[in-house]
């Protein structure tokens, strides 16, 4: 409990009695006055007591602003510095993704070109295999002309020994 003598003085953190404040205050003002301590007055320092407790109540009330401002910007600051960390690693995030999506087009670029060259060799291939086969059958089909050839030798030179024979 802080003591005032008549007459009043600087009031440090007053808070008034319930008889003085009901009469003097509207009730918020009192539940904040009586957040910050007793005060008792002696006769005649009743005015200047509650001119002070209103002026520093008021005083009081500028700095819970002022603090909660703060506070408000500090969490405010708070808010962008995680902004700017969750943007940094959106950042990262993203690099990382463009590395993969890099290392994945060269990979199908690789598989492309392996493909085409599978390809083409295929086609050379099956060309190999269209030349061995028509070789193939350009050889049998020598080979029947040859025979065809031989039989009509036969034939012919069975007719002429048939003709032979009729001569005899």
């Amino acid at each position: 409990m802080v003591e005032y003598p008549v007459g009043g003085g600087v009031f440090d953190d007053i808070v008034l009695g319930h008889d003085v404040l009901a009469q003097a205050m509207p009730a918020k003002d009192r539940a904040y006055l009586k957040r910050l301590g007793d005060v008792k007055v002696y006769e005649g320092g009743m005015d200047l007591l509650v001119q002070g407790a209103f002026m520093l109540m008021e005083s009081h009330k500028r700095q819970y602003r002022e603090i909660a401002r703060l506070k408000e910007l500090e969490q405010k600051a708070a808010s962008a510095d995680e902004a700017v960390a969750c943007l940094d690693r959106l950042r990262e995030d993203a690099k990382a993704l463009q590395q993969r999506a890099d290392v994945a087009a060269a990979a199908r670029d690789d598989a492309l070109a392996k493909l085409e060259e599978s390809q083409r060799a295929l086609e050379a291939k099956r060309r190999k295999n269209d030349d061995a086969v028509k070789a193939k059958a350009e050889t049998e089909a020598a080979a029947v002309k040859a025979a065809d050839e031989a039989v009509k030798q036969f034939l012919a030179e069975g007719w002429k020994a048939d003709e032979r024979l009729s001569w005899c």
